[in-house]
């Protein structure tokens, strides 16, 4: 364990000593390339050896190396919510929200936790401007939010996110599914 953290202490201090010297940005993301890719397959062997602590440490040091990459942040907030520190993930994934304004998927990971916890009320807030965002957002923002409206018995609500996703992704059968339930919802059937 020691020399997997020499070697990150290696790694943060030669990507530093590259920055003085002011290389190429062709070598600069090579050697940045190498640095992410150790840092990623030590990160996998603690995991797979169960210290998560070092685990979270690893993460916590790629999520500040690189603030807007969402595997790394999502895959740091998953990992403190497996250990249950429910208040840092939470802070992170607000702060990837927040350090993020150009990504439409932003909210997702905090809207995926507070759904998850059956939060619902915390959602739409958190969702909605990803529907009016620049950009594709990820099918999984209808989905929550959709499913968040119909918990709150918003189904008017429920039924406009779907119908959007349905026109986006035609193909998707089970939001035509659940589509079809808002809507029988809507005119009173229960089936």
């Amino acid at each position: 364990m020691k020399t997997g953290r020499l070697v990150l202490s290696a790694l943060v201090l030669g990507v530093g000593c590259v920055a003085i010297a002011a290389p190429s940005q062709d070598r600069v993301d090579a050697i940045w390339s190498y640095a992410k890719d150790r840092i990623d397959r030590q990160t996998d062997v603690w995991f797979d050896d169960g210290d998560f602590p070092a685990t979270i440490a690893i993460l916590s040091v790629s999520g500040i190396l690189n603030p807007h990459d969402y595997e790394s942040i999502t895959n740091l907030g998953w990992m403190q919510e497996n250990v249950e520190q429910w208040d840092a993930a939470v802070k992170t994934y607000e702060r990837y929200r927040e350090d993020n304004p150009q990504d439409p998927d932003r909210a997702l990971p905090i809207a995926q936790y507070y759904f998850m916890k059956k939060q619902y009320a915390k959602v739409p807030s958190l969702l909605e401007p990803s529907m009016t965002a620049k950009g594709k957002p990820h099918a999984n923002i209808y989905r929550i939010l959709g499913s968040s409206y119909e918990k709150l018995g918003k189904l008017e609500d429920a039924k406009r996110v779907l119908s959007k996703y349905v026109s986006i992704a035609p193909k998707d059968g089970q939001a035509k599914v659940n589509l079809a339930r808002i809507e029988r919802k809507l005119k009173g059937e229960n089936r």
